[in-house]
């Protein structure tokens, strides 16, 4: 009959854990984690696999309590010693961190958009002269914007290729970082990547001047040799017919009997 009661008690027992789990994980899902916080204590204190897990989540993220990656990697222990493979995948991301940590500091802190500026996207603004005299001068401008225009296209498409700002970080460092630091990440590329695109729409606004003021000053060149080639091929047709008039025999004057 004890034997009976201790079965039924032990029951009971593993009913009011697996409620409590329950409620927890509720309560996690719903942000309270304020609530979830010491129901997962008791129960990671008691033993439980999942709670331990849940737990060193919780120290891992900060929610609810201050962030603690030393008490995170305690219970993540202790979760995977008895089995829970999530509890060893997140232990196995702590422990990248060991050895990849410049890795998180790269992405929240020291990464300038080098992959977006550099090598192939560094473009040369062409020197454009005050005017343009030559028909060879103005095809190497032309050559000059044709290729400025291909590379500063060529910027815009990675840039947007790379947005949102954070596409880019390897998915092995995001799974290492804390949610402080990931969040850390998206402002400092958040500020990088408007650094970039200001920096590129001032590049195209001055392209564009630059541009505007050498075709304005070119043409108005091309425009005066017109008119003063003009000018020159009719004085050289009024030589030439002056020329023709004073080149004519003058008739004589028939004499009379």
């Amino acid at each position: 009959m004890k034997r009976l009661v201790c079965v039924v008690l032990l029951a009971l027992a593993g009913s009011a854990v697996a409620d409590d789990l329950g409620d927890a994980n509720r309560l996690l899902a719903a942000k309270a984690y304020d609530q979830a916080l010491p129901l997962y204590q008791r129960l990671a204190a008691a033993g439980n696999p999942e709670a331990q897990f849940r737990l060193g989540e919780m120290y891992w993220f900060g929610d609810g309590t201050a962030a603690d990656l030393g008490k995170a990697r305690s219970w993540f222990e202790r979760a995977a010693a008895a089995g829970n493979g999530d509890a060893a995948a997140s232990l196995a991301s702590l422990r990248r961190r060991e050895t990849h940590g410049a890795d998180i500091t790269y992405w929240t802190s020291t990464y300038q958009g080098e992959d977006l500026v550099s090598g192939q996207y560094a473009c040369q603004r062409p020197v454009f002269p005050s005017v343009s005299r030559s028909k060879n001068e103005i095809a190497d401008i032309d050559r000059a914007i044709a290729t400025w225009r291909s590379c500063h296209n060529a910027v815009v498409d990675n840039i947007n290729d790379a947005l949102p700002p954070g596409k880019r970080i390897p998915a092995e460092v995001l799974d290492m970082m804390t949610p402080a630091e990931a969040a850390q990440a998206q402002r400092h590329l958040d500020g990088v990547y408007g650094k970039i695109i200001a920096s590129a729409q001032e590049e195209a606004k001055a392209f564009d001047a630059d541009r505007g003021r050498w075709m304005t000053s070119t043409q108005e060149y091309a425009e005066l040799e017109r008119v003063r080639t003009e000018n020159v091929n009719a004085e050289m047709r009024r030589v030439q017919m002056a020329g023709q008039r004073m080149d004519t025999p003058i008739p004589k004057t028939p004499t009379g009997r």
